[in-house]
């Protein structure tokens, strides 16, 4: 992980710190927590995650993605936040079957620190990129 701390990087872990502190009980889980940041696309899944992007599932993250990728303006969790609820909200969606294959396909694992900050800390245009890698 050293090797790819570049200052994107370390500015994205540090914006992820805050999150990642409150899921993580020793730094091991909080490294592990973190890989997400470090990790090249396309992203590995572990088997839980990968349970969570079923086929029904990836129908509601390209409706996601539709509407990330429509969002004008500053993209940081609360903006990220709105468009998902939004989104949510017009297509019957319970947020959880929205936000929960989101966070599979922006981090390959089913659990991390909340989606809108994942969304917020690694931008639009990877954020975008990831949910596509999972949706095409």
């Amino acid at each position: 992980m050293a090797a790819r701390l570049d200052e994107k990087n370390k500015a994205q872990l540090l914006a992820a710190l805050p999150g990642l502190k409150e899921r993580a009980k020793t730094l091991v889980e909080l490294v592990d927590g973190a890989a997400f940041l470090f990790a090249a696309r396309p992203l590995p899944i572990d088997d839980k995650a990968a349970h969570l992007l079923n086929d029904d599932a990836r129908k509601i993250l390209r409706g996601a993605h539709e509407a990330l990728k429509s969002l004008s303006g500053e993209w940081t969790a609360a903006t990220a936040e709105a468009a998902i609820r939004e989104y949510a909200l017009a297509g019957g969606h319970k947020l959880g079957a929205v936000a929960q294959p989101l966070r599979a396909a922006l981090t390959g694992k089913s659990t991390s620190p909340g989606v809108f900050d994942v969304l917020a800390v690694l931008g639009r245009e990877e954020s975008l990129a990831r949910i596509a890698d999972q949706i095409d």
